[in-house]
């Protein structure tokens, strides 16, 4: 069971494995330079991405709530290589700054919380994953602490991502009352139409829809762009 485990979660644990070696040095690299500390997370990420083209596995663990095949492994590393890039991007604005691990910690999270919620089979594990994915993210937000316009984005990031937690988490439970699963296939047999999960739906699709800032849902995202640590720097 626990192989089962280890290979079924490997680029999860792998990312883990990536974060504390990053706490360690935090720890221990007080005169390490912003330049040495970028080439070490580069090369991590870049292990991390070849990495995941090896030991892929189909399975299902914790009873249905995680599962993975070999399409989701591709999405996961499409991620890490998205991830790489973002890296290599904020190189020159990040050479600048004095928190550099800070910000690959928080990275790091949010894309643990997306792998999570991509391999999901469960409701609970699929929301916990978003929100893993989505509280970093406003710290990143907010990363230049000491201008306003930070602080400001990270602000209205918490207030809107709250409000559509809320949303969820009212769906969710209104999809489990009418349902009794949480597990998508059992969801899916249990669908009536009734007026009730017709309105959970609508819960669940605005939540959502807030999440990934789709029309209507999307007015708060420019300011949140606009202010977000380093967004000038990539403009440029």
């Amino acid at each position: 069971m626990w192989n089962d485990i280890l290979v079924l979660l490997k680029q999860e644990l792998l990312l883990i494995v990536i974060i504390f070696v990053l706490l360690f040095v935090k720890v221990s690299a007080a005169e390490w330079s912003n330049a040495t500390l970028l080439n070490l997370v580069n090369g991590l990420l870049l292990i991390n991405f070849i990495a995941g083209f090896f030991m892929h596995a189909e399975g299902v663990v914790f009873s249905g709530m995680f599962h993975t095949d070999n399409l989701i492994n591709l999405e996961k590393n499409i991620l890490n290589g998205g991830t790489l890039l973002i890296s290599m991007l904020a190189g020159s604005w990040l050479k600048q700054h004095k928190h550099v691990l800070e910000f690959y910690l928080l990275l790091l999270s949010t894309l643990v919380g997306m792998f999570f919620m991509i391999s999901s089979g469960n409701l609970l594990l699929f929301y916990l994953g978003l929100e893993l994915s989505t509280i970093p993210l406003a710290a990143i937000a907010n990363f230049d602490l000491e201008k306003r316009q930070s602080s400001e984005a990270a602000l209205k990031f918490i207030i809107s991502s709250a409000f559509s937690s809320g949303l969820l988490l009212l769906g969710i439970s209104l999809v489990y009352g009418t349902t009794g699963t949480l597990g998508f296939e059992g969801i899916s047999r249990h669908l009536e139409g009734s007026p009730l999960q017709l309105f959970a739906f609508v819960l669940l699709l605005s939540g959502f829809a807030f999440k990934i800032s789709v029309v209507p849902f999307h007015l708060w995202t420019a300011d949140v762009y606009e202010g977000s640590s380093g967004t000038a720097s990539f403009r440029c």
